[in-house]
Order: structure tokens, then C-alpha cells, then sequence
């Protein structure tokens, strides 16, 4: 059974998605996005949309519950003065722990639907004669049970005797 936190709603659930979307992008663990590209995509595909102050409030709910960890980034500016960058998001092992749960979960749901074996038997011989599969192969070498053995061509589809 799959266990999550009651706390998390749908508004902070739809923002984490967003997030663990952009880290997915580009195959990290992190992510680092403006809050006015974080709310645009989630009003465009959370079907959310929100002011500034109240996707602060809910990034704020998702580092208080442990889900997300947030990093301001700075540096110095050409006079001095503090420049702001985009917020670095880390995210928790809750994240990963609660992704890998459900996927268990949907294994676990799925595992009784299987293919009869005849259907898995011909499913096989589809990818074994596929183009695709013949033209990584340049020749197969097949033993016989008198002890010849062919040559299988799989551009030509013939046997060659050897």
C-alpha cells in the first residue's frame, strides 16, 4: 500500500511536479527556475494558475514537509551591489522514496496481466525477423542436430550450408 503524506494538496503537489519536470529535462537531481517560468508552467499544465506570493507560500510548505530543498543564489554585480539569481531546488530523498513506492505499487498492480506464451513465443519471432534486429546481425551460425552447420543470412533470408 502506498503511503503519502496527507499534508500534500494539490496545489504544492502540481508545483512539485513542475519541478521534478524540469529536473527530468535535463537528467538532474535539481533544478534551478525563475518563479515566473515555475508559475507559467504550472498554470499552463497544472491548469493552476497563481499569484507570486502564494507560489512562495506553497515552495515554503514543500521545504517545511521535506520534499524540496531550497538554495538562494547570489553573486556581486558589476557596482557591488547583491545580484539575484534563480532559487536552486534540490529535492529529498521523500521525493524518490515516494516515486519509487508508486512505481512498486503500479508493478505490483500490473504483474498479473501477462501474455499467454504463445502470444510472448510470436511476439519474439516479430522482433527476431524485424528489419531492425536483422541489420545489427551480419550472419548467425546455427548448428544442426546431424552435426551440419549453416549459415543464417537474415538480408537474404537463406540458409547457407557450410
Amino acid at each position: 500500500m502506498i503511503r503519502f503524506d496527507s499534508n500534500l494538496r494539490s496545489r504544492p503537489l502540481v508545483l512539485l511536479s513542475a519541478l521534478l519536470g524540469i529536473a527530468k529535462k535535463h537528467n538532474k537531481k535539481y533544478c534551478w527556475v525563475s518563479q515566473l517560468k515555475l508559475a507559467n508552467l504550472v498554470g499552463t499544465y497544472g491548469g493552476i494558475w497563481m499569484s507570486n506570493r502564494t507560489l512562495n507560500r506553497d515552495l515554503r510548505f514543500l521545504e517545511d514537509e521535506g520534499w524540496i530543498e531550497r538554495i538562494r543564489r547570489h553573486h556581486k554585480g558589476p557596482d557591488g551591489k547583491i545580484m539575484f539569481a534563480c532559487t536552486l531546488y534540490k529535492f529529498k530523498a521523500k521525493v524518490f522514496n515516494t516515486l519509487f513506492s508508486i512505481g512498486n505499487a503500479v508493478k505490483r498492480l500490473f504483474t498479473h496481466y501477462r501474455l499467454p506464451r504463445w502470444a510472448e513465443y510470436q511476439l519474439s519471432q516479430k522482433r527476431a525477423s524485424s528489419p531492425v534486429a536483422a541489420s545489427s546481425v551480419e550472419k548467425v551460425l546455427i548448428s544442426e542436430k546431424d552435426g551440419r552447420v549453416s549459415q543464417w543470412n537474415p538480408r537474404t533470408g537463406e540458409y547457407i550450408e557450410r
